[in-house]
């Protein structure tokens, strides 16, 4: 009888743990599985980030090719803008320069005037004014910088030409007798430090007999017709 109840006994333990470690199996397979959801969702929204930054990078590359391309484009049409500045520029100095445009500025008036009194026994002809004595002030001119000139109102261009016919000076065919005033728009304080310089220009007209006058004026030299 006492080994029966041990036996008893011990089947009734038996039975205990197998349940219990059955029950245990089971209460634990639930949190597994969930575990196994959980990780499955994690997957799926880190595939979803990774897709979505991949998206981005791509959307970012397009955006930089633009705005690339756009940079490119407005430094063509800045360029392409500067050209035609510049080209404008040259040009209304060409047609400045050829006399094909008003110009309106400060600068000076040169007249040049025969000598008021002829020695004896001299050629009177020395003392007027010649055609080389118009184009060295002229040269001058150009060459100090003057952007426009006008002899006695007429305007002078790079193709124009002065040729002396006795106490006559043709330019451009037009004939103009003395006093002959030189009108220059530039700088007037450069013009009439450069041309009174000594051994400037005025100087040598002075020392052949030719009368001499510089003074600062504002200008308005119409073109040529």
């Amino acid at each position: 009888m006492r080994n029966k109840g041990i036996l008893s006994l011990i089947l009734l333990v038996t039975g205990f743990i197998l349940a219990f470690s059955y029950q245990y199996m089971k209460d634990h397979q639930r949190p597994t599985r969930e575990s196994t959801d959980q990780f499955q969702q994690e997957k799926e929204l880190r595939d979803e980030i990774i897709k979505e930054q991949t998206s981005n990078r791509t959307l970012q590359n397009k955006v930089n090719k633009a705005r690339n391309s756009i940079q490119t484009r407005e430094e063509a049409i800045a360029q392409q803008k500067s050209t035609s500045t510049k080209l404008l520029s040259e040009l209304n100095q060409y047609r400045m320069l050829n006399g094909q445009t008003a110009v309106t500025g400060p600068g000076v008036n040169v007249t040049l005037s025969d000598a008021n009194y002829v020695p004896n026994g001299t050629d009177a002809n020395n003392y007027i004014v010649h055609q080389q004595d118009l184009q060295e002030v002229i040269y001058e001119l150009y060459a100090i910088g003057a952007e426009a000139i006008a002899i006695n109102g007429q305007r002078f261009s790079s193709h124009s030409y002065i040729e002396c016919v006795g106490p006559v000076v043709k330019v451009d065919g037009e004939r103009h007798t003395a006093p002959f005033v030189i009108s220059a728009i530039g700088d007037p304080t450069l013009l009439m430090s450069a041309l009174n310089m000594n051994g400037g220009v005025v100087e040598q007209l002075v020392g052949r007999g030719i009368d001499v006058s510089v003074e600062k004026v504002n200008l308005t030299l119409k073109p040529l017709l």
